[in-house]
């Protein structure tokens, strides 16, 4: 929900209660005035009366009643309102009367005088209509005063959240922040600024980092390497020979890491500018030729449903990202179980047979991430697909239905 839209909501609750109140409050005290000034007549009326018969002159005001009592009651005056019919509209009105006893020349009287009134519901469904028109006044314009204001208040931010969602640390474009008149927004930008040019220093440096520690792990890895293979040559037993096996396997590991963890680090400054018009159902049909043999030993029953598809793509990477995937069927699919690939137009699927993973999906394609100990890859087959799809713009999915692991690439941003 949008900032303006939730506090124009807010608005419109705390005005929509206080114009409620405000009816009713208004209604109360209305009310209040007009019976007090409805009583103030009659009382004068009263005595306009009573003055009249203590002058012994005849009663001639509407809506009087004058009755002679034998008994003069301790009673305060009566002042109601009441129902009255009226012979002519054929219905009964309201009215308010004030009934009181008085003596005048040694006798009692009953005096009643009354007086005609707008009903009470009338004055509420009136007052109501008013603030009903006041309210649709008060909301229409306060949206196109918000709608209008904001416009121009928040233009810059909006601009500038629009600039930082493009920003990325793999570029060196700097975002030149609009300015505002708005003090947060100005400190924000502030902010902004110096988080951006920090981020970007410490990501440089990290990249760089990775990069000179895999190149300088390459030539000591190489040196050992050889130094293994000339130790190899050499009479010894078998103890001695199985531990030079696997000093190279731990080695022949480490070369592997340190060649992917190079590869990444390419990855996320994107340079593999060798994008061209590239087949890539030849490079997973070679692909599946090349794994044939590694399913076979495993009896995982592979089916595949291979359509030509051409895309601009980094054929290096692609066959990269495609050997990645078919590795992972290959480490994560049991003995005699079922995989699948499908490729068309609009994307590959890839599918294995195998049981959930023991960890949550976001994880899965975090850098070396496993599903067990045991696992003798490098962990980082998955990242390195992940960052592909990125520098590609392929969207690389996951999920786990009816007992498959199942990858889903799209193609349709570039095709």
């Amino acid at each position: 929900m949008r900032l303006l839209t939730k506090t124009s909501i807010h608005y419109l609750w705390v005005s929509g209660i206080v114009l409620i109140c405000t009816l009713f409050l208004l209604f109360f005290i209305l009310k209040n005035n007009i019976a007090d000034e409805i009583r103030e007549q009659l009382e004068l009326q009263s005595e306009l009366v009573m003055y009249e018969i203590k002058e012994g002159k005849h009663v001639e005001f509407p809506l009087v009643k004058i009755d002679t009592v034998s008994i003069h009651p301790a009673a305060e005056p009566v002042f109601k309102d009441t129902l009255i019919f009226d012979p002519l509209q054929q219905k009964k009105e309201d009215y308010y009367l004030l009934r009181q006893v008085k003596t005048i020349n040694n006798k009692a009287y009953q005096i009643t005088v009354a007086t005609i009134y707008i009903g009470w519901q009338e004055y509420l469904e009136t007052i109501g209509l008013v603030f009903l028109v006041l309210a649709i006044a008060i909301t229409a314009g306060g949206a196109l005063v918000n709608y209008f204001i904001s416009k121009k208040v928040w233009a810059p931010f909006l601009m500038n959240l629009a600039k930082l969602k493009h920003f990325s640390f793999r570029y060196d474009d700097s975002v030149e922040l609009i300015s505002s008149d708005v003090n947060e927004f100005e400190e924000l930008n502030g902010v902004l600024n110096q988080l951006m040019i920090q981020a970007k220093n410490e990501y440089h440096s990290l990249q760089e980092f990775t990069e000179n520690a895999s190149h300088e792990l390459q030539t000591p890895i190489s040196i050992i390497r050889s130094q293994l293979e000339k130790l190899s040559q050499h009479p010894m037993e078998q103890q001695s020979a199985d531990l030079l096996q696997s000093a190279k396997d731990t080695l022949n590991r480490l070369s592997k890491v340190n060649r992917a963890l190079l590869l990444l680090a390419k990855l996320e400054r994107d340079n593999f500018p060798d994008l061209q018009i590239t087949n890539v159902s030849d490079i997973l049909e070679d692909l599946r030729t090349e794994f044939s043999d590694i399913f076979a030993e495993k009896e995982i029953k592979l089916s595949a449903q291979i359509f030509p598809v051409k895309l601009v793509c980094s054929p290096h990477l692609t066959r990269i990202l495609f050997s990645n995937l078919l590795s992972n069927i290959n480490h994560h699919t049991p003995t005699g179980g079922y995989a699948e690939i499908t490729i068309d137009n609009t994307g590959i699927v890839f599918k294995n047979d195998g049981p959930p993973l023991n960890f949550p999906e976001t994880a899965l394609f975090q850098r070396f991430k496993k599903s067990n100990d045991s696992y003798k890859g490098t962990g980082l087959g998955l990242s390195i697909a992940r960052q592909i799809c990125v520098v590609h713009n392929w969207p690389l999915n996951y999920s786990y239905e009816h007992g498959q692991h199942i990858f889903r690439i799209s193609f349709c941003s570039n095709t």
